[in-house]
């Protein structure tokens, strides 16, 4: 989460709050307790929704803290063909942990963001392309025997079988929106 993005929350956050003080101290006032009743509904509703938001926040927050780069380990990005890929909630299904394993042996890996990007923007129809961040460890990186391309020329890499791990997933991308894992195995897309 940005220092904007948090300075908004927080602010948010308080002027519910007041707005809830507000309320209670308007109903005092004019003796009105139980009138209206539904405008003290929405209000808690609300606050309510504003704070589950900012909980969220703060889990992915500390998941992409967790999830930070130590100095043996480095990004790649894994390449994903989703034939009904316009159907966003499709896209769920290949972030099965049981198909992680899959992946570090028959899917394209790129090292570099920018390689993977080109290839998906050269494709025609770009819903049906995606990709997954992920940590793994430098030792994990194989050796090339010799070198593999994609067909734009771009160097792909081999890992380790297994290196890949859904609890080092960092997002999944997918028509330039960046997307991650809730706690309830939900995509949520990332706050710029």
């Amino acid at each position: 989460m940005t220092n904007k993005t948090k300075e908004q929350a927080e602010q948010l956050r308080k002027l519910m709050r007041d707005i809830l003080e507000r309320d209670d101290a308007l109903r005092k006032q004019y003796d009105i307790d139980k009138k209206f009743r539904f405008i003290r509904d929405r209000l808690d509703a609300l606050s309510s929704k504003v704070e589950e938001q900012f909980e969220q926040l703060q889990e992915m927050e500390e998941k992409s803290q967790e999830k930070s780069l130590q100095e043996d380990e480095v990004y790649v990005y894994v390449y994903l063909y989703n034939a009904q890929g316009i159907v966003f909630r499709t896209w769920r299904n290949m972030l099965n942990p049981d198909v992680f394993y899959e992946y570090s042996i028959n899917r394209p890996i790129y090292e570099k963001q920018s390689q993977i990007d080109a290839f998906i923007n050269n494709k025609t129809n770009k819903a049906q392309h995606g990709y997954l961040t992920v940590v793994v460890k430098k030792d994990d990186i194989l050796p090339e025997k010799k070198e593999m391309k994609d067909a734009a020329g771009h160097r792909l890499i081999k890992v380790r079988e297994g290196a890949l791990r859904i609890e080092r997933l960092i997002s999944f991308t997918h028509e330039k929106k960046h997307y991650v894992l809730n706690k309830e195995g939900e995509l949520v897309k990332q706050a710029d």
